[in-house]
Protein backbone atom coordinates (compact mmCIF):
# COMPACT_ATOMS: atom_id res chain seq x y z
CA UNK A 1 0.00 0.00 0.00
CA UNK A 2 1.43 3.38 -1.03
CA UNK A 3 2.16 5.66 1.95
CA UNK A 4 1.88 9.47 1.95
CA UNK A 5 2.59 10.44 5.57
CA UNK A 6 6.35 11.11 6.07
CA UNK A 7 6.48 9.17 9.36
CA UNK A 8 4.67 6.21 7.85
CA UNK A 9 6.98 6.33 4.83
CA UNK A 10 10.02 6.31 7.11
CA UNK A 11 8.65 3.35 9.09
CA UNK A 12 7.70 1.36 5.99
CA UNK A 13 11.04 1.92 4.25
CA UNK A 14 12.92 0.72 7.35
CA UNK A 15 11.04 -2.58 7.63
CA UNK A 16 13.36 -5.64 7.53
CA UNK A 17 13.82 -7.67 4.39
CA UNK A 18 13.54 -11.39 3.79
CA UNK A 19 16.86 -13.30 3.85
CA UNK A 20 16.71 -13.87 0.09
CA UNK A 21 16.78 -10.09 -0.45
CA UNK A 22 20.30 -9.89 0.98
CA UNK A 23 23.71 -10.46 -0.53
CA UNK A 24 26.78 -11.21 1.57
CA UNK A 25 30.33 -10.06 0.88
CA UNK A 26 33.68 -10.69 2.50
CA UNK A 27 34.80 -7.72 4.54
CA UNK A 28 38.02 -9.28 5.78
CA UNK A 29 39.95 -12.56 5.47
CA UNK A 30 42.41 -14.00 7.97
CA UNK A 31 44.31 -17.20 8.73
CA UNK A 32 42.96 -19.39 11.54
CA UNK A 33 44.98 -22.47 12.51
CA UNK A 34 46.37 -22.79 9.01
CA UNK A 35 43.00 -22.28 7.28
CA UNK A 36 41.72 -19.10 5.65
CA UNK A 37 38.47 -17.75 7.07
CA UNK A 38 36.53 -14.55 6.60
CA UNK A 39 34.07 -12.06 8.07
CA UNK A 40 30.87 -11.64 6.03
CA UNK A 41 28.67 -8.54 5.94
CA UNK A 42 25.16 -8.25 4.43
CA UNK A 43 23.80 -5.74 1.93
CA UNK A 44 20.29 -5.30 0.56
CA UNK A 45 20.22 -6.02 -3.18
CA UNK A 46 19.41 -3.15 -5.53
CA UNK A 47 16.43 -5.11 -6.84
CA UNK A 48 14.95 -5.33 -3.32
CA UNK A 49 15.59 -1.60 -2.76
CA UNK A 50 13.77 -0.76 -5.98
CA UNK A 51 10.82 -2.97 -5.05
CA UNK A 52 10.64 -1.45 -1.56
CA UNK A 53 10.47 2.09 -2.97
CA UNK A 54 7.88 1.10 -5.58
CA UNK A 55 5.74 -0.62 -2.96
CA UNK A 56 5.93 2.07 -0.26
CA UNK A 57 5.68 5.32 -2.24
CA UNK A 58 4.81 4.28 -5.79
CA UNK A 59 7.13 4.02 -8.81
CA UNK A 60 6.15 7.50 -9.99
CA UNK A 61 7.18 9.15 -6.71
CA UNK A 62 10.90 8.42 -6.65
CA UNK A 63 13.94 8.42 -8.91
CA UNK A 64 17.71 8.14 -8.59
CA UNK A 65 20.60 10.06 -10.12
CA UNK A 66 24.34 9.39 -10.37
CA UNK A 67 27.39 11.64 -10.44
CA UNK A 68 31.13 10.85 -10.56
CA UNK A 69 33.12 11.96 -7.53
CA UNK A 70 36.84 12.60 -7.23
CA UNK A 71 38.02 12.38 -3.64
CA UNK A 72 41.46 12.32 -2.11
CA UNK A 73 41.63 8.53 -1.99
CA UNK A 74 43.30 6.12 -4.41
CA UNK A 75 40.09 5.35 -6.31
CA UNK A 76 37.43 7.41 -8.01
CA UNK A 77 33.89 7.05 -6.73
CA UNK A 78 30.27 7.34 -7.82
CA UNK A 79 27.61 9.10 -5.77
CA UNK A 80 23.91 8.29 -5.98
CA UNK A 81 20.99 10.44 -4.95
CA UNK A 82 17.58 8.89 -4.23
CA UNK A 83 14.77 11.45 -4.53
CA UNK A 84 11.35 10.90 -2.92
CA UNK A 85 8.30 13.08 -3.52
CA UNK A 86 6.46 14.65 -0.57
CA UNK A 87 3.23 16.59 -1.11
CA UNK A 88 4.29 19.63 0.92
CA UNK A 89 7.95 19.81 -0.17
CA UNK A 90 8.23 18.26 -3.60
CA UNK A 91 11.21 15.95 -4.24
CA UNK A 92 13.72 15.53 -1.41
CA UNK A 93 17.08 13.94 -2.27
CA UNK A 94 19.57 12.12 -0.05
CA UNK A 95 23.03 11.29 -1.39
CA UNK A 96 25.78 8.82 -0.63
CA UNK A 97 28.62 7.26 -2.58
CA UNK A 98 30.94 4.33 -3.02
CA UNK A 99 34.39 3.81 -4.49
CA UNK A 100 34.70 2.05 -7.81
CA UNK A 101 35.18 -1.66 -7.26
CA UNK A 102 38.29 -3.65 -8.15
CA UNK A 103 36.62 -6.03 -10.60
CA UNK A 104 34.04 -3.90 -12.44
CA UNK A 105 35.11 -0.38 -11.40
CA UNK A 106 32.34 1.93 -12.56
CA UNK A 107 29.52 -0.63 -12.53
CA UNK A 108 30.44 -1.61 -8.97
CA UNK A 109 30.55 2.02 -7.88
CA UNK A 110 27.10 2.74 -9.35
CA UNK A 111 25.53 -0.30 -7.71
CA UNK A 112 27.11 0.21 -4.29
CA UNK A 113 26.37 3.94 -4.18
CA UNK A 114 22.65 3.20 -4.59
CA UNK A 115 22.77 0.77 -1.67
CA UNK A 116 24.37 3.42 0.53
CA UNK A 117 21.96 6.14 -0.59
CA UNK A 118 19.10 3.81 0.34
CA UNK A 119 20.47 3.54 3.89
CA UNK A 120 20.14 7.33 4.15
CA UNK A 121 16.39 6.77 3.81
CA UNK A 122 16.46 3.96 6.39
CA UNK A 123 16.34 1.11 3.85
CA UNK A 124 18.47 -1.71 5.23
CA UNK A 125 19.78 0.39 8.11
CA UNK A 126 18.87 -2.41 10.50
CA UNK A 127 21.80 -4.40 9.09
CA UNK A 128 24.17 -2.20 11.09
CA UNK A 129 23.01 -4.16 14.13
CA UNK A 130 24.59 -7.37 12.81
CA UNK A 131 27.34 -9.01 14.83
CA UNK A 132 30.41 -10.32 13.01
CA UNK A 133 29.68 -13.54 11.09
CA UNK A 134 32.71 -15.79 10.57
CA UNK A 135 32.58 -17.95 7.45
CA UNK A 136 34.60 -20.52 5.55
CA UNK A 137 36.05 -19.18 2.31
CA UNK A 138 37.49 -20.53 -0.91
CA UNK A 139 39.82 -19.06 -3.49
CA UNK A 140 38.72 -18.54 -7.08
CA UNK A 141 41.45 -17.09 -9.23
CA UNK A 142 43.18 -14.39 -7.19
CA UNK A 143 40.21 -13.57 -4.91
CA UNK A 144 38.56 -15.15 -1.89
CA UNK A 145 34.81 -15.86 -1.79
CA UNK A 146 32.31 -17.12 0.79
CA UNK A 147 31.63 -20.82 0.33
CA UNK A 148 28.11 -21.54 -0.91
CA UNK A 149 27.68 -24.05 1.92
CA UNK A 150 27.72 -21.12 4.38
CA UNK A 151 24.39 -19.68 3.17
CA UNK A 152 22.31 -21.41 5.86
CA UNK A 153 24.60 -20.00 8.56
CA UNK A 154 24.28 -16.50 7.10
CA UNK A 155 20.48 -16.66 6.92
CA UNK A 156 20.32 -17.88 10.53
CA UNK A 157 22.62 -15.09 11.74
CA UNK A 158 20.36 -12.51 10.08
CA UNK A 159 17.13 -13.99 11.46
CA UNK A 160 18.65 -14.28 14.94
CA UNK A 161 19.52 -10.58 14.81
CA UNK A 162 15.95 -9.67 13.86
CA UNK A 163 14.60 -11.84 16.66
CA UNK A 164 16.91 -10.11 19.14
CA UNK A 165 15.47 -6.76 18.01
CA UNK A 166 11.89 -8.11 18.12
CA UNK A 167 11.52 -7.67 14.36
CA UNK A 168 9.91 -10.06 11.87
CA UNK A 169 10.93 -10.35 8.20
CA UNK A 170 8.14 -10.33 5.61
CA UNK A 171 6.80 -13.66 4.43
CA UNK A 172 7.28 -14.62 0.79
CA UNK A 173 3.55 -14.16 0.20
CA UNK A 174 3.62 -10.55 1.43
CA UNK A 175 6.58 -9.44 -0.66
CA UNK A 176 5.91 -7.33 -3.78
CA UNK A 177 6.53 -8.97 -7.11
CA UNK A 178 9.79 -7.93 -8.78
CA UNK A 179 9.51 -4.92 -11.06
CA UNK A 180 9.68 -5.88 -14.75
CA UNK A 181 12.82 -5.04 -16.65
CA UNK A 182 12.51 -1.59 -18.23
CA UNK A 183 11.80 -1.69 -21.94
CA UNK A 184 11.74 0.98 -24.59
CA UNK A 185 8.26 2.18 -25.53
CA UNK A 186 7.13 3.42 -28.96
CA UNK A 187 7.78 7.13 -29.35
CA UNK A 188 10.54 7.23 -26.74
CA UNK A 189 13.98 8.47 -27.79
CA UNK A 190 15.96 6.02 -25.66
CA UNK A 191 18.72 4.59 -27.86
CA UNK A 192 18.61 0.91 -28.67
CA UNK A 193 21.61 -1.28 -27.99
CA UNK A 194 24.19 -1.05 -30.78
CA UNK A 195 21.90 1.04 -33.01
CA UNK A 196 23.92 3.64 -34.95
CA UNK A 197 23.00 7.23 -34.15
CA UNK A 198 24.46 10.74 -33.97
CA UNK A 199 25.33 12.48 -30.71
CA UNK A 200 26.90 15.61 -29.30
CA UNK A 201 29.38 15.37 -26.42
CA UNK A 202 28.13 17.52 -23.52
CA UNK A 203 30.82 16.66 -20.96
CA UNK A 204 33.83 14.36 -20.55
CA UNK A 205 35.20 12.96 -17.29
CA UNK A 206 38.23 10.63 -17.15
CA UNK A 207 38.26 8.37 -14.10
CA UNK A 208 41.11 6.25 -12.76
CA UNK A 209 40.27 2.71 -11.69
CA UNK A 210 42.32 -0.20 -10.42
CA UNK A 211 42.27 -1.81 -13.88
CA UNK A 212 43.05 1.42 -15.74
CA UNK A 213 41.32 4.58 -16.90
CA UNK A 214 37.66 4.87 -17.95
CA UNK A 215 35.96 7.83 -19.60
CA UNK A 216 32.48 8.87 -18.53
CA UNK A 217 30.51 10.86 -21.10
CA UNK A 218 27.28 12.80 -21.10
CA UNK A 219 25.90 12.70 -24.63
CA UNK A 220 22.90 14.28 -26.29
CA UNK A 221 21.27 12.48 -29.20
CA UNK A 222 19.42 14.02 -32.16
CA UNK A 223 16.14 13.96 -30.20
CA UNK A 224 17.69 16.01 -27.38
CA UNK A 225 17.80 13.11 -24.96
CA UNK A 226 20.67 13.05 -22.47
CA UNK A 227 22.62 9.78 -22.29
CA UNK A 228 25.25 8.72 -19.73
CA UNK A 229 27.82 6.45 -21.33
CA UNK A 230 31.22 4.93 -20.53
CA UNK A 231 34.18 3.90 -22.65
CA UNK A 232 37.37 2.10 -21.66
CA UNK A 233 40.56 4.15 -21.62
CA UNK A 234 41.25 7.81 -22.29
CA UNK A 235 40.21 9.32 -25.64
CA UNK A 236 41.66 12.78 -26.44
CA UNK A 237 39.35 13.12 -29.47
CA UNK A 238 36.27 13.03 -27.20
CA UNK A 239 36.01 16.66 -26.10
CA UNK A 240 33.21 18.93 -24.92
CA UNK A 241 31.08 19.98 -27.88
CA UNK A 242 32.41 17.32 -30.26
CA UNK A 243 29.86 15.88 -32.67
CA UNK A 244 29.87 12.13 -33.21
CA UNK A 245 28.49 10.04 -36.06
CA UNK A 246 28.03 6.27 -36.37
CA UNK A 247 27.67 6.08 -32.59
CA UNK A 248 27.11 2.55 -31.28
CA UNK A 249 25.83 2.27 -27.71
CA UNK A 250 25.47 -1.01 -25.86
CA UNK A 251 23.02 -1.15 -22.96
CA UNK A 252 24.37 -2.97 -19.90
CA UNK A 253 22.99 -3.60 -16.44
CA UNK A 254 24.49 -4.06 -12.97
CA UNK A 255 21.76 -5.16 -10.55
CA UNK A 256 19.04 -2.58 -11.32
CA UNK A 257 21.44 0.06 -12.66
CA UNK A 258 21.14 0.59 -16.42
CA UNK A 259 23.90 2.37 -18.32
CA UNK A 260 25.47 2.51 -21.77
CA UNK A 261 28.91 1.60 -23.09
CA UNK A 262 30.20 3.48 -26.12
CA UNK A 263 31.39 0.74 -28.46
CA UNK A 264 32.20 2.74 -31.60
CA UNK A 265 32.01 6.28 -33.00
CA UNK A 266 33.37 8.68 -35.59
CA UNK A 267 34.24 12.29 -34.76
CA UNK A 268 32.61 14.68 -37.23
CA UNK A 269 35.10 17.33 -38.48
CA UNK A 270 34.13 20.90 -37.59
CA UNK A 271 33.62 21.76 -41.25
CA UNK A 272 30.95 19.04 -41.53
CA UNK A 273 29.42 19.97 -38.17
CA UNK A 274 28.92 23.53 -39.39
Amino acid sequence: MVQTDPREIQKALAEPFAPEDLEWRLQHTFEDEGEMRGIAVPYVTNRAIQNRLDNVIGPENWYNDYKPWHGTGKKDAQICGISIYFEDRGFVTKWDGAEDSDIEPIKGGLSDSMKRAAVQWGIGRVLYNMDAVFVDVEKRGKSWYIKKTEQAKLDKAYLDMLKRLDLTPPSKESQPKPSPEPTSKPGKSEPESLKKTECKVISVNVQKGVSGKNTRLKLENSDGKSIDAFIRGEHPDLTDGARLADVQLEKQQKDTVLFYVLKDYTVVPETRAA
